[in-house]
């Protein structure tokens, strides 16, 4: 992996200062891939669209910030010898933090299902190579149906998902119904992996390991 240049943004909440880091180049080397669609890559790392800031805690869309500065790589101007000695990137919200910012509610249909998305993840997250079933909550149950009313079964990238959220619902029959078409190349490994865990009616996240 190679850097490409520091952003400095300033939070719309408290006017601090917030780095974005980017990616000059990456790869998925040494990647795990989860059926939920998260891929741990350490030569790709995660560059989430909502973050929180680390100054005050508001959860901001780092897009929506504005850009008051940049550091290249290598430059002669390094993060803590320049103008933003107080830039702090910013975190990835927890399932606490996303299932607060969804209370606020959300009128833009594509913010809503990265967010649902990521509590999705989030919430997964206890039970990656857990040997234990560890059941959903109240909050992720509501969550992941009203994700899953978000997806296209038109878009076969969508229809999988959908049978993947179903699946970890625990309503394999019509999990089962979305599996049943066939997929293109590149999802039919995925496919294959999520449709033998619903036939063992397993209804939690698991690593996909591809031949």
């Amino acid at each position: 992996m190679t850097p490409g240049p520091t952003k400095i943004r300033e939070c719309s909440a408290c006017g601090k200062h917030v780095t974005e880091h980017t990616i000059g180049s990456g790869n998925t080397f040494g990647a795990r891939f989860w059926t939920d669609g998260k891929i741990d890559a350490p030569m790709l790392p995660d560059q989430p669209w909502l973050i929180k800031c680390q100054h005050c805690g508001t959860l901001v869309w780092i897009d929506e910030l504005t850009q008051v500065g940049k550091i290249d790589p290598g430059g002669v101007e390094t993060l803590y010898g320049s103008r933003f000695p107080d830039a702090r990137p910013g975190l990835v919200p927890t399932l606490q933090d996303y299932t607060a910012f969804l209370e606020t509610g959300l009128s833009d249909k594509q913010k809503e299902r990265y967010v649902r998305l990521r509590s999705w993840w989030a919430g997964n997250d206890s039970r990656r190579g857990s040997n234990q079933s560890k059941p959903l909550n109240s909050f992720e149950t509501e969550n992941l149906r009203a994700f899953v009313n978000l997806l296209d079964e038109s878009e076969e990238g969508d229809r999988l998902m959908k049978a993947e959220a179903l699946r970890e619902l625990g309503e394999f029959a019509e999990a089962k119904r979305l599996l049943v078409p066939k997929f293109d190349d590149d999802l039919a490994q995925a496919a294959s992996i999520i449709r033998d865990l619903n036939n063992k009616r397993v209804a939690t996240v698991a690593e996909m390991r591809f031949e």
